[in-house]
Parts: structure tokens; sequence; C-alpha cells
């Protein structure tokens, strides 16, 4: 459709490697996203590995409920 941006399907790999890689080139699609220039996707279960990893890194003393939602907020990333 003319006038909507590009819509991609990524996974849990390709959000991680984007926010902690900048040279990478899935930092690439989340700044064009981010932008507007493209609508990245992704299903539930990228969410809740991105959950997962955040977890089990930060132990229980990580993220409150609000902050995770918060974080799926600002992520330039829909996830279905």
């Amino acid at each position: 459709m003319k006038g909507r941006a590009p819509r991609y399907t990524i996974d849990a790999a390709t959000i991680v490697r984007g926010l902690l890689d900048g040279g990478s080139n899935a930092r690439i699609l989340l700044d064009l996203a981010a932008s507007n220039r493209i609508e990245l996707h992704a299903d539930s279960n990228a969410w809740n590995n991105i959950l997962w990893l955040i977890s089990s890194t930060l132990g229980s003393s990580g993220y409150s409920g609000e902050e995770f939602a918060n974080l799926r907020d600002e992520l330039p990333v829909v996830f279905n």
C-alpha cells in the first residue's frame, strides 16, 4: 500500500542483538523502525524470550511488571 512503511517480522535474537550491538544490521533495523521508515513485528514468544533473558540476567531483583511494560512500549517493535 502506498504511504505505508514496509513490514518485517523479526525474532528475539535480532531484537537483543540490535539493542546490544550498535554496529549490527539488527541495530539498523531498530533505528529504521524507531524513525517510522519500516515496521517491525514479532510474536509474543519473542517478548517472552526477552523477558526470560532479562530476568535470568538480573535475577529476582530485576524489573517490576510496570517497568517491563514500559520497556515493551519503548521498543520500536509490534508484538503480536
